[in-house]
Parts: structure tokens; sequence; C-alpha cells
């Protein structure tokens, strides 16, 4: 599918697909610059930042939240609001509930220390992470609370460092949820499979890369480790994306996660 670049506004969401897209793609609305605000201005801001969409027509069959966590996010740019209006394209799209919580800052990977990033180090995971999670924890409540009835699955979406942060919640069984999606992102790095002995949740994994992204020689290597230790999985190789979450992707990842 062909990446393409498009600014549309809170209306248009419930629209059907679009084309397929990294998360930097969509385009921010020239009338409401401000980079000082982290949630674009047609998503609600829960607190900490974390940003959300809620759809009007909820999906039928089981009430569903997605965990999305972004890339590396530059400071100063309006790159989140891009991240978070694409994520809430897939919430528009399948009629699930979307929330988009933000990272820390000084923990970034070599020359982008101080972009906005997840825990991937062992350090940094001590640090933050237990912070992290109170976070999203206390966003899925709010949104609980609100409705009167719970989420019946949680899924969690990582797009590239977003991803590499979701393999290392998931192998260590961080989190209690139904599944994990991982674009453009993630590895087979032989640590993961350490951290992987005695967790008993082992929530199935999708694996989505492109061909034309640099480094998805990691993600095919974490498919390998997933098979080698018999973890419920699907890869999703692509030949002609590139560092991207691409739209089949995301509607094969939530169909194989919805039958497990």
């Amino acid at each position: 599918m062909r990446p393409a670049a498009f600014a549309f506004v809170f209306a248009l969401l419930a629209a059907g697909p679009r084309p397929a897209s990294a998360e930097a793609s969509a385009e921010a609305p020239a009338a409401e610059v401000d980079t000082r605000r982290w949630c674009a201005p047609e998503l609600k801001a829960l607190a900490n930042e974390v940003c959300v969409f809620v759809p009007e027509k909820p999906a039928s069959g089981p009430r569903t939240l997605i965990i999305h966590l972004h890339g590396v996010i530059q400071p100063d740019t309006l790159d989140q609001w891009k991240s978070q209006r694409n994520a809430a394209r897939v919430g528009a799209t399948y009629g699930h509930t979307v929330i988009m919580p933000r990272g820390r800052r000084g923990i970034g990977p070599k020359t982008m220390e101080s972009w906005w990033a997840w825990p991937t180090g062992m350090d940094a995971r001590r640090i933050h992470e237990d912070a992290l999670v109170a976070e999203w924890t206390a966003a899925r409540n709010a949104l609980e609370q609100a409705a009167g009835k719970p989420f019946e699955r949680v899924y969690v979406f990582g797009f590239s460092n977003g991803a590499y942060y979701a393999t290392s919640l998931a192998m260590r069984g961080r989190l209690d949820v139904a599944g994990y999606a991982l674009f453009a992102g993630g590895s087979g790095a032989p640590y993961h499979e350490t951290e992987a002995k005695g967790n008993k949740k082992r929530a199935p994994i999708v694996v989505a890369w492109g061909a034309g992204d640099p480094t998805h020689d990691k993600q095919q290597a974490l498919a390998k480790m997933l098979t080698r230790m018999r973890w419920p999985h699907l890869e999703l190789g692509r030949p002609r994306a590139g560092h991207a979450m691409t739209d089949e992707q995301v509607e094969k990842a939530l169909a194989f996660l919805g039958k497990h």
C-alpha cells in the first residue's frame, strides 16, 4: 500500500480505511498549531497527558481498548499529533477506544536521547515503568467508570520505539492484556528469551514489518524466536512496506488477536 499524507479533523475519523502510512504521515491542521499541547486538539486529554479516542459507534462484540505506544517523538514539533491521529483512525475504522499515553524524555535512542521515548533499557524501566503503567491503568479505569462498563479486551499496539518496548512488556508478562501488535519494531535479542522464562501469560503477538525498513531483520529474528518458543504469534512481513504500520497489517493483526 502507498503511504500518503493527509489532513483530517475529528468529524472525518469515522470514515473508512485510508491509505497506509508511517506514524508521521498525517499533517496537522494549519490553523491550530501549538507545540505546547501534547494531545491533538480533537482528542480528549486525560490525566498525565494520556490522549483518548472514543468511537461514536463502537464495534459489536467485545468492548475493546487499544493502548497505542508511539515511536520516538521530537520535542517542540507536531509529530505527536500525527501519531495520535493515525492511532485514532484505527479506532474509528474498527470501533475501538484508543488511549495514546506519552513516553518519557531523557531515555531515547542514541542521538535522540532528549526525545519522547519508552524505557527499553533495564535502568530506564526500573525508574519509569511503574509510573507509566499506573498512568495507563488510571486512564482505563476512568474510561470504564465513565461508560459504566469494563473493557472486555485490551490490546497493546506499539510502533517503532513503542514496539521495542512492547516486546519487553510481552516477554515479561508485565501487563494483563489480550495481545500485542508490534509494527516496525521489536527484536529477537537473546535477553528477551531470558525475560520470558517463567512467564505463563504468553499473550499472542503480531510482528509486522516492511522489507523497506532497514531494521526489519530484527523483527524477523523476533518472529523466529517466538516460533522456537512456541509462543502464539503471527508474522506479517510485507515486501513493499517501509517503516510503517499499514492498513492491511492492522486489519490482519486485529483479526488474529480476536481469534485468540
